[in-house]
């Protein structure tokens, strides 16, 4: 049994009503501190890192997210429940109403008319970097779900499961019972290794 730090997005969450997560199977057989949050940029899995003292655990496992996600520290509307600590994604706020929402609006604006994907792209690297600085010298496992992430990775210790996503996408961790059960077996094997 090991000491165990996770930190990252929804795909490494602990999610509401879920017992069958990676991260959850993960946590039945080591001591897992889980600072995960739905929603959060790359910035925000930054600050879970720098919240706590890194040098305490046995293995620290970063799940990377999307550059597209814009850093807010109030999401216009998303304010409690499990997204509450959520990012800004296009996706999630183009289409919704925004009539009696300023916050909302001002979002929305902002994907319209200033939004530049090789800046964010450009600013995801320097914290994916300052990320990598920050665990580097720690045992870590960096993950990678989706294609663009996996794309931009710079982690020497990466596990990359944007194909396993593509075939078993679910409601616990975007993963089916099964695609959690893959996970967690690849991440017992690093660990058996160690």
């Amino acid at each position: 049994m090991i000491n165990i730090l996770v930190v990252g997005d929804s795909f490494a969450a602990k999610w509401p009503f879920a017992k069958l997560g990676w991260v959850d199977i993960l946590s039945y057989r080591h001591n897992v501190t889980n600072l995960a949050m739905a929603g959060c940029g790359e910035y925000k899995i930054l600050k879970q890192l720098q919240s706590v003292d890194i040098t305490k655990f046995d293995l620290i496992i970063v799940s990377h997210t999307s550059p597209s996600r814009i850093h807010t520290p109030t999401h216009p509307i998303h304010v409690e429940g499990f997204h509450k600590n959520c990012d800004l994604l296009a996706n999630d706020i183009i289409d919704r109403n925004n009539w009696f929402n300023p916050s909302l609006r001002a979002a929305q604006g902002y994907f319209k008319y200033h939004y530049d994907d090789e800046y964010q792209i450009d600013i995801y690297n320097l914290i994916r970097q300052k990320i990598l600085n920050t665990v580097e010298k720690q045992p870590y496992l960096s993950l990678t779900h989706t294609d663009i992430s996996r794309e931009l990775t710079i982690e020497p210790n990466c596990l990359d499961f944007s194909d396993l996503w593509k075939k078993e996408r679910g409601s616990i961790n975007h993963y089916t019972i099964n695609g959690n059960r893959v996970i967690y077996e690849t991440i017992a094997k690093h660990i058996n290794e160690k």
